[in-house]
């Protein structure tokens, strides 16, 4: 896990995305809510709520759109109850039911899909979820209008945009490691003929949140194996701190020997299984661990401890102070040397396992 800076290339790039999307989704949105010729039907109100809060769908900070979806779901809670005659629902109502039955402790005895609605109607008094059941069957109401919309736009629109495509999105950020993992690289390649690029995940899920499709802060480059296995989960509901939130001091990394004694340092025959690595978390973070596994994933590099462990017999204090004196290595560059790896936390993105080696590294007085 690594933080994604909000500093001054940050903020040129947000503006950029601001410039070059701003207009095509604002004309599509405007056409789509204009196409209800009602303004009290709930298309048109869900519509006029996206076209009031573009700007901040667009390039509001994730506490924004925390706030927008939240703004978002009390508009949706508003409605009234659809009718389960609506053929498009009635799966939805028999979702909810069992949901609703589990929740409230409701004994499922509703056979008749044409029911549903009733039986939610007669216990509303003693159901805790019934705005639950509001935003869920809205969402799926909407979702098509919105998908038409935002979607749509990510997945066939953005790329034809001159000079500013998904490509050049991730490749003008400038992160060369998964925020999520620090465990592969996402470099781009973006010339004529040869283009890869790494993956975008949504971190609040376009499947759920379709009107946050185009969200800048939403959109974190990111490796295949963490964007699968974040998936459509909903970060919204489960709390998950997003790269723009988290900080360097919510988790780290420590090592625990066992077995092993400095003859055994000397001689370079540390095996694997003499080292455990432990991720220590703090501050709400536990759910990004659940998430994307990463106490499993990083219990799988013990080797590179082993190699800091090694190092820390070979590279003494008086080979360092020499490298000082007699060669005019900076502390940094010395880093470099020696480790690898980058000191400053805000050059961690550009080296796979950077966090893990500074944490050890830093343990071991290494450096």
């Amino acid at each position: 896990m690594l933080k994604i800076l909000i500093d001054s290339k940050n903020k040129v790039l947000r503006d950029l995305h601001f410039s070059k999307i701003k207009t095509g989704l604002d004309n599509l949105v405007l056409t789509k809510r204009n196409s209800f010729h009602n303004h009290t039907s709930i298309e048109y109100q869900i519509l006029d709520w996206i076209y009031n809060n573009l700007d901040d769908l667009l390039v509001g900070e994730i506490h924004r759109l925390k706030e927008l979806i939240i703004e978002f779901h009390a508009l949706l809670k508003t409605f009234p109850l659809l009718k389960t005659e609506d053929y498009d629902y009635k799966k939805l109502y028999v979702r909810i039911l069992k949901k609703t039955c589990k929740d409230n402790n409701l004994a499922c005895n509703v056979s008749k899909k044409k029911d549903i609605q009733k039986f939610i109607l007669k216990h509303k008094s003693s159901i805790v979820n019934v705005d639950e059941i509001l935003i869920q069957q809205y969402r799926e109401y909407s979702f098509d209008h919105l998908n038409e919309i935002f979607i749509n736009f990510y997945e066939k629109e953005w790329d034809k945009i001159t000079d500013y495509t998904r490509y050049a999105f991730v490749k003008e950020h400038g992160i060369k490691t998964c925020p999520y993992c620090n465990r592969n690289y996402i470099f781009v390649v973006d010339s004529d003929k040869k283009k890869l690029r790494p993956e975008i995940d949504h971190f609040y899920p376009k499947s759920i949140y379709p009107f946050l499709a185009m969200s800048f802060y939403n959109l974190i480059p990111s490796c295949q194996i963490c964007n699968h296995t974040k998936k459509d989960k909903d970060a919204f509901q489960d709390n998950l701190k997003s790269p723009y939130e988290i900080t360097l001091i919510d988790f780290g990394f420590k090592y625990i020997p066992k077995n092993i004694n400095y003859y055994q340092l000397k001689r370079q025959k540390i095996k694997e299984n003499d080292i455990e690595i432990q991720l220590k978390t703090g501050n709400g973070v536990d759910k990004n661990n659940e998430y994307f596994k990463l106490d499993k994933l990083y219990e799988q590099h013990t080797d590179i401890v082993i190699d800091l462990l090694v190092k820390k017999t070979i590279y003494t204090k008086s080979y360092i102070r020499e490298l000082k004196e007699n060669f005019k290595f900076t502390d940094d560059e010395i880093y470099r040397y020696l480790l690898c790896n980058y000191q400053k936390d805000e050059d961690l993105h550009k080296r796979p396992l950077s966090k893990l080696i500074k944490d050890i590294s830093e343990e071991l007085g290494l450096v």
